[in-house]
């Protein structure tokens, strides 16, 4: 195949700024898709949208120097209206257009004030209909960019695909060359928007696929069951549970003891709401592989969280002599030797930790039994590495973020789906509310005041750390100070991510010890903080956290006896819109439901997180048939052997961390 830089009118600055852009070749050239489409039709000159209109010039072009812009003026004869016309930082015209130009203006028409605001003067000579796409390069124009792919086109080379051609045919899919001139020179809209979910199928068949091959997999896959004493267990809950399970987490430890004593590995999804008790399930599900002579694994994605999850483990397991211990990166390098042989010989029973339980260096004597937390920070490939860690050892991976059903069948379509829906006896609703800045003092910060004087605790967060001159948002080192100032009688103690582990074990141990009554911080506290006297949660700038975060964040109070109350902070009305499902509902899964409707799956997740399945063109809310037709698609193509042992030779990618 043609070399990229071999391309005519790839010159050293363009082969350079393709590669910046991790453009190496010409399928990597043909796959960069375009950011946009603008057509180009005349139109009639139709008040309150855009435009494309023929217009005579009838003045000359004024220059207006602003602040940080420049402004471009004049008037102009359209459909026999004088039309005023206004655009930016478009000083060039004034070389180009002159009285009687004949040009073509592209803009919003307001007919009150008789103005275009124009985002393109075109000389009508040079104006060509259709639909033009539009590349995001900083250093080559569309024009260029597209004669390029129009060579590189030239010496494309079918791909091989294991997908037969029968199944994009029965969507008038196109494929091949086709597909690159639907997307990069189309002639309707229907054009590229048809190529467009001829690459979204794919990726989604793809993914499907790959998802297939690993149930499979497991399914095929023979462990040892596990040795379970019942009695010795049942003796376990009954000393070690202070509290009656409910009928949720009795099913979910019902199904895991099954899975455990059967001859096929358990691979169990586990989601629950903030404070339906998954934790209490994983502990005894570590209990029963205990009982089977079996080391187990519990991860978590922060230290904040591993360490509760080991302070809760060691004070339950204390007397039953179950030996549990703790590696995060903030473990010295005395006692992480003395940990990992500890591990490797057995005398761990149980190891709690973030992923540093990832390194090569963590070898175990018998792995029999993984729980992996707020398991969507962990990519496919992560999770693999954690069961490679034992001999087909059994698996619960845990979620407090309810995942709608869409995105958990894509993302988690090679587990069994567990859910807890029922509360524990005794959790209060948290009241919540939402509020303007003109009632921060008079209503919030008085309420916070009278709480505070009865012994309880509260929370501030924002998303910011630092003032910021780009941003209208809140720094929590700014709510801190201000805090300080009205508060003058209260403790006030600040936490964000860029304190060191020991820094910020300090200062929540410190809030759990009520020697500080406000704890100002980040979202760092969304996970891993247990504090039950706290039982107020103040969200400033709310509408910047995701639905599903702030139902994570709420959820920190009203942990103990107490009511707990969270108020979100907005400067609007669309704002306060956006969030009044959460002063409806406590229900997770409803609101996980908005979020992926607002966000769409990689802001949902987070697209930071190395769990978040980083699809390139398919968009799970928005692309919902397209992945159930997928969905049925891969049914029948992983009945193909030669399919399946293609996906088992080529399993893992890229996009699955």
């Amino acid at each position: 195949m043609m070399e990229l830089k071999n391309l005519k009118g790839v010159g050293e600055k363009t082969y350079n700024a393709l590669l910046s852009k991790g453009i190496k070749d010409i399928p990597s050239l043909l796959y960069n898709l375009p950011t946009s489409y603008k057509e180009y039709r005349l139109t009639r000159l139709i008040p309150d949208i855009v435009v494309n209109v023929k217009a005579i010039v009838t003045d000359t072009v004024n220059i207006m120097k602003l602040k940080n812009v420049t402004k471009v003026s004049f008037s102009a004869s359209v459909e026999g209206l004088i039309i005023k016309v206004v655009l930016f930082n478009q000083n060039y015209l004034k070389n180009i257009i002159h009285i009687g130009s004949e040009v073509v203006i592209v803009g919003k028409f307001d007919a009150r004030f008789r103005t275009i605001e124009a985002t393109k003067i075109i000389p009508a000579p040079l104006y060509k209909e259709g639909i033009f796409p539009e590349y995001n390069f900083d250093n080559i124009n569309n024009t260029t960019i597209q004669r390029i792919i129009k060579e590189g086109l030239e010496y494309y080379e079918e791909e091989y695909s294991i997908i037969p051609s029968s199944y994009l045919n029965k969507y008038n899919y196109p494929t091949g060359k086709s597909l690159f001139l639907a997307i990069h020179f189309p002639k309707s809209k229907e054009d590229y928007e048809n190529a467009l979910s001829s690459l979204k199928y794919l990726e989604l068949l793809d993914f499907t696929l790959r998802m297939s091959t690993i149930r499979k997999n497991l399914e095929e896959t023979i462990k040892e069951p596990k040795n379970i004493d019942l009695s010795k267990l049942k003796e376990f809950i009954s000393k070690a549970i202070t509290f009656e399970l409910t009928l949720d987490q009795k099913n979910a430890v019902n199904d895991i003891y099954l899975g455990m004593k059967s001859n096929h590995p358990l691979n169990m999804l586990l989601e629950g709401d903030v404070g339906s008790g998954k934790t209490i399930v994983s502990i005894i599900s570590s209990y029963m592989s205990y009982l089977s002579g079996m080391q187990s694994l519990i991860i978590a994605p922060t230290e904040a969280l591993a360490r509760q999850h080991y302070n809760t483990f060691k004070s339950i397991f204390n007397e039953f002599g179950v030996n549990v211990a703790l590696l995060t990166a903030s473990v010295s390098s005395k006692n992480r030797n003395i940990i990992l042989e500890d591990l490797k010989n057995g005398s761990i029973d149980i190891i709690i930790g973030t992923h540093s339980l990832l390194s090569k260096e963590v070898i175990f004597k018998n792995l029999g039994f993984i729980v992996c937390d707020e398991q969507h920070k962990f990519g496919v490939n992560q999770r693999k590495t954690i069961r490679e860690k034992g001999i087909n050892p059994d698996v619960l991976y845990m979620t407090a973020t309810p995942i709608p059903r869409t995105l958990s069948l894509t993302l988690f379509g090679d587990m069994k789906l567990e859910t807890i829906k029922t509360m524990p006896l005794g959790r209060k609703p948290i009241k919540t509310e939402i509020y303007s800045y003109r009632d921060y003092v008079g209503s919030v910060l008085s309420f916070v005041k009278k709480e505070i004087s009865e012994g309880r605790q509260a929370y501030f967060v924002s998303p910011l750390i630092d003032e910021n001159d780009s941003t209208d948002i809140t720094s929590v080192i700014r709510i801190e100070r201000d805090l300080k100032t009205y508060f003058k009688d209260l403790r006030v103690g600040l936490l964000h991510g860029r304190l060191s582990s020991i820094e910020k074990d300090e200062i929540i141990n410190t809030f759990k010890n009520k020697e500080i009554d406000i704890l100002v911080s980040t979202s760092v506290i969304e996970v891993g903080i247990n504090n039950p006297n706290a039982s107020v949660m103040v969200i400033i700038d709310a509408h910047n956290f995701g639905l599903s975060s702030l139902h994570q964040l709420r959820g920190r109070v009203g942990r103990g006896t107490d009511y707990g109350y969270c108020f979100l902070m907005v400067s609007n009305s669309d704002e306060r819109e956006k969030l009044k499902i959460l002063e409806e509902t406590q229900d997770g899964f409803r609101i996980s439901e908005e979020d992926l409707r607002q966000r769409g799956p990689g802001d949902y997740l987070g697209r930071d997180q190395s769990g978040s399945i980083k699809f390139k063109y398919a968009n799970l809310f928005k692309d919902d048939n397209i992945f159930k037709n997928a969905l049925l698609d891969s049914k029948e193509l992983i009945k193909d052997d030669t399919i399946l042992e293609y996906y088992q030779d080529h399993l893992y990618n890229d996009n699955f961390d």
